[in-house]
Protein backbone atom coordinates (compact mmCIF):
# COMPACT_ATOMS: atom_id res chain seq x y z
CA UNK A 1 0.00 0.00 0.00
CA UNK A 2 2.91 2.21 0.18
CA UNK A 3 4.47 4.21 -2.72
CA UNK A 4 7.05 6.73 -3.15
CA UNK A 5 6.47 10.23 -3.64
CA UNK A 6 3.67 10.28 -1.33
CA UNK A 7 2.62 11.38 2.11
CA UNK A 8 1.62 8.91 5.28
CA UNK A 9 0.23 9.05 8.63
CA UNK A 10 1.00 6.65 11.08
CA UNK A 11 -1.84 6.40 14.45
CA UNK A 12 0.40 4.89 17.73
CA UNK A 13 0.10 1.37 18.71
CA UNK A 14 1.74 -1.85 18.59
CA UNK A 15 -0.19 -2.50 15.21
CA UNK A 16 1.46 0.27 13.76
CA UNK A 17 4.44 -0.44 14.98
CA UNK A 18 4.77 -3.50 13.26
CA UNK A 19 3.82 -1.62 9.72
CA UNK A 20 6.27 0.45 10.35
CA UNK A 21 9.08 -2.34 11.24
CA UNK A 22 7.73 -3.89 7.91
CA UNK A 23 7.93 -0.18 5.55
CA UNK A 24 10.06 -1.28 2.00
CA UNK A 25 12.64 0.58 0.89
CA UNK A 26 10.91 3.96 -0.40
CA UNK A 27 11.99 7.12 -2.13
CA UNK A 28 10.52 11.10 -1.12
CA UNK A 29 7.93 9.68 1.03
CA UNK A 30 6.99 12.25 3.92
CA UNK A 31 5.77 10.16 7.45
CA UNK A 32 4.03 11.68 9.80
CA UNK A 33 3.66 9.69 13.46
CA UNK A 34 1.89 10.37 16.68
CA UNK A 35 3.88 7.52 18.46
CA UNK A 36 7.53 8.50 19.59
CA UNK A 37 8.76 4.64 18.66
CA UNK A 38 7.77 4.72 15.67
CA UNK A 39 9.36 8.42 14.65
CA UNK A 40 12.26 6.92 16.32
CA UNK A 41 12.10 3.59 13.87
CA UNK A 42 11.80 5.13 10.94
CA UNK A 43 13.89 8.43 11.06
CA UNK A 44 17.16 7.27 9.50
CA UNK A 45 15.77 5.27 6.81
CA UNK A 46 16.51 6.73 3.36
CA UNK A 47 13.72 7.95 1.50
CA UNK A 48 11.81 9.15 4.30
CA UNK A 49 11.21 12.98 5.60
CA UNK A 50 9.94 11.75 9.01
CA UNK A 51 7.62 14.31 11.20
CA UNK A 52 6.24 14.01 14.99
CA UNK A 53 3.24 15.49 15.30
CA UNK A 54 3.07 17.69 17.97
CA UNK A 55 0.83 17.70 21.16
CA UNK A 56 0.03 16.47 24.41
CA UNK A 57 1.65 12.88 25.44
CA UNK A 58 -0.53 9.89 26.27
CA UNK A 59 1.71 8.16 28.63
CA UNK A 60 0.06 4.80 28.35
CA UNK A 61 1.06 4.82 24.38
CA UNK A 62 3.94 7.71 24.72
CA UNK A 63 1.74 8.90 22.02
CA UNK A 64 0.50 12.79 20.40
CA UNK A 65 -2.89 13.36 21.28
CA UNK A 66 -4.15 15.66 18.54
CA UNK A 67 -6.66 18.57 19.38
CA UNK A 68 -6.74 20.67 16.73
CA UNK A 69 -6.44 19.01 13.25
CA UNK A 70 -5.77 22.19 11.04
CA UNK A 71 -2.17 23.05 12.89
CA UNK A 72 -1.18 19.22 13.96
CA UNK A 73 0.86 18.44 10.40
CA UNK A 74 0.91 22.73 9.36
CA UNK A 75 -0.93 22.09 6.08
CA UNK A 76 0.59 18.44 5.02
CA UNK A 77 -1.80 16.78 2.92
CA UNK A 78 -1.77 13.21 3.86
CA UNK A 79 -2.45 10.55 0.86
CA UNK A 80 -3.01 7.96 3.35
CA UNK A 81 -3.22 7.28 6.94
CA UNK A 82 -2.51 4.13 8.77
CA UNK A 83 -4.96 4.14 11.68
CA UNK A 84 -5.43 1.68 14.59
CA UNK A 85 -8.36 0.55 16.53
CA UNK A 86 -8.91 -0.29 20.61
CA UNK A 87 -12.06 -1.64 19.20
CA UNK A 88 -14.86 -1.63 16.52
CA UNK A 89 -18.50 -2.02 17.99
CA UNK A 90 -20.99 -3.83 16.80
CA UNK A 91 -22.28 -1.07 14.89
CA UNK A 92 -18.97 -0.90 12.65
CA UNK A 93 -17.54 2.69 14.88
CA UNK A 94 -14.25 2.29 15.80
CA UNK A 95 -14.31 3.34 19.68
CA UNK A 96 -11.60 4.31 21.78
CA UNK A 97 -11.14 4.15 25.65
CA UNK A 98 -11.21 7.54 26.19
CA UNK A 99 -12.23 10.94 24.45
CA UNK A 100 -8.98 11.84 23.96
CA UNK A 101 -8.11 9.19 22.36
CA UNK A 102 -11.12 9.09 19.81
CA UNK A 103 -10.52 12.34 19.23
CA UNK A 104 -6.88 12.10 17.92
CA UNK A 105 -8.08 9.20 15.49
CA UNK A 106 -10.93 11.01 14.14
CA UNK A 107 -8.37 14.10 13.26
CA UNK A 108 -5.80 11.83 11.63
CA UNK A 109 -8.88 10.71 9.57
CA UNK A 110 -9.53 13.78 8.74
CA UNK A 111 -6.26 14.41 7.28
CA UNK A 112 -5.87 12.00 4.46
CA UNK A 113 -7.00 11.02 1.65
CA UNK A 114 -7.33 7.45 2.07
CA UNK A 115 -8.09 5.58 5.22
CA UNK A 116 -6.40 2.56 6.03
CA UNK A 117 -7.72 0.41 9.21
CA UNK A 118 -5.96 -2.16 10.72
CA UNK A 119 -7.43 -4.49 13.37
CA UNK A 120 -7.07 -7.84 14.01
CA UNK A 121 -10.00 -10.13 14.84
CA UNK A 122 -9.77 -9.79 18.58
CA UNK A 123 -10.93 -5.88 18.43
CA UNK A 124 -14.70 -6.64 16.74
CA UNK A 125 -17.74 -6.86 18.12
CA UNK A 126 -16.24 -5.00 20.90
CA UNK A 127 -17.58 -1.91 23.09
CA UNK A 128 -15.62 1.20 23.59
CA UNK A 129 -16.71 4.66 25.53
CA UNK A 130 -15.76 6.85 22.81
CA UNK A 131 -16.97 6.73 19.00
CA UNK A 132 -13.64 8.04 17.40
CA UNK A 133 -15.32 7.00 13.72
CA UNK A 134 -17.53 5.41 11.85
CA UNK A 135 -16.38 2.76 9.36
CA UNK A 136 -17.67 4.78 6.22
CA UNK A 137 -15.08 6.62 6.62
CA UNK A 138 -12.54 3.37 5.96
CA UNK A 139 -10.95 2.64 2.32
CA UNK A 140 -9.02 -0.14 3.44
CA UNK A 141 -9.45 -2.46 6.23
CA UNK A 142 -6.74 -4.89 7.33
CA UNK A 143 -7.56 -7.61 9.64
CA UNK A 144 -6.75 -11.63 10.08
CA UNK A 145 -8.64 -14.12 9.37
CA UNK A 146 -9.74 -15.40 12.42
CA UNK A 147 -12.91 -12.48 11.81
CA UNK A 148 -16.22 -14.41 12.43
CA UNK A 149 -18.72 -14.78 9.00
CA UNK A 150 -21.17 -11.96 10.45
CA UNK A 151 -18.86 -9.27 11.22
CA UNK A 152 -16.94 -10.53 7.16
CA UNK A 153 -21.12 -9.84 5.65
CA UNK A 154 -21.10 -6.66 7.39
CA UNK A 155 -17.79 -5.25 6.74
CA UNK A 156 -18.20 -6.10 3.01
CA UNK A 157 -21.29 -4.26 3.09
CA UNK A 158 -19.74 -0.77 4.16
CA UNK A 159 -17.36 -0.94 0.80
CA UNK A 160 -14.10 -0.97 1.96
CA UNK A 161 -11.36 -2.95 0.34
CA UNK A 162 -10.84 -5.46 2.59
CA UNK A 163 -7.20 -7.58 3.28
CA UNK A 164 -6.99 -10.71 5.21
CA UNK A 165 -3.25 -10.74 6.55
Amino acid sequence: LFEDNQSVIFDGGSTLMQVAMQLPPLSNVVVAATAMNIVQHLMHRPGLDVHMIGGRVYPDTVSTLITDADTALGGLVAHQVFVGAHAIDSSLDVVDVNEDMARTKRNLVRMARRVVLLADSSKWGVSGTSKAFSLSAVDVVITDDGLPGPIRSQLEMTGAKVIYA
